[in-house]
């Protein structure tokens, strides 16, 4: 009795069990090459949408990581490649606070995305030279990394993002850190009534600063000392709540 061959063939650390072929099987007819090729394709998914980038970091000489919060699908981390390479397809779209779509793949048991590619829609912190504007950015940029997750649906802080980023040259930009501070920690439904934890006029006037959309918080007044209070407040809830102090803030209480 002649035993038929079977294939197995490794793929990264996995390797597919051994199916023992039968005569006009049509495994017979792909290579092992071609089978590969195929099951990649097949383990691959792709994605396009609206995305803010938040972070890059280095990867390798030519490459770079990027972590962006997405409308959709949350945080994303994704490997662009040839990303630091002079001239590259990316070019100043994946400077952080940059609103783009984006494309990038995904495959099972891979903890990078690939980004393809980014157009911009608009880039929030290439339009800021104020230094207090830019130290901002840098710490609502840490906010929403920290109060984003990877594979969950994040519509509503997408767009608080957006409406408060877009605020920003026309509102006073301490005012719009703790609209953007207070609504994070509402969205993610840790926020205590603020009346327990400030006096009556301040949470008053707080609430009602809240119930307003970005463009037309600037109306709101808020004396020195109210500012304080409220500064001190979101950064006690928003360290009680991570279970860590965040670096950007540190390093806004350290220059301003």
């Amino acid at each position: 009795m002649v035993r038929l061959p079977s294939v197995g063939v490794a793929v990264g650390a996995h390797r597919v069990q051994a199916v023992p072929l039968r005569p006009g099987s049509p495994s017979l007819l792909l290579s092992g090459a071609e089978w590969v090729v195929g099951y990649f394709r097949n383990s691959m998914k792709s994605h396009s949408c609206e995305a803010l980038v938040l972070r890059t970091y280095p990867f390798s000489e030519a490459n770079r990581v990027v972590v962006a919060l997405t409308r959709g699908e949350g945080l994303v981390r994704g490997a662009a490649y040839g990303a630091r390479k002079s001239g590259n397809r990316f070019g100043s779209s994946l400077e952080p606070l940059t609103h783009v779509r984006m494309s990038y793949t995904t495959r099972q048991n891979q903890d990078l995305a690939v980004i393809r590619n980014c157009e911009i829609i608009r880039a929030f912190a290439a339009q800021q030279t104020d230094w207090e504007v830019s130290l901002h950015l840098g710490y609502f940029s840490e906010l929403l990394i920290e109060f984003s997750r990877e594979q969950n649906e994040s519509e509503k802080l997408f767009r608080l993002a957006l409406a408060v980023l877009t605020e920003i040259p026309n509102g006073p930009i301490r005012l719009l850190a703790r609209y953007f501070e207070f609504w994070i920690l509402q969205l993610e439904g840790v926020l205590p009534a603020l009346d327990r934890r400030l006096d009556a006029q301040l949470a008053a006037k707080t609430t009602a600063m809240l119930r307003q959309p970005p463009a037309e918080i600037r109306q709101t007044r808020m004396e020195g000392d109210e500012m304080k209070l409220l500064e001190r407040l979101a950064e006690e809830l928003i360290e009680y709540h991570l279970e860590k102090s965040l670096k950007s803030r540190k390093i806004i209480r350290q220059f301003l």
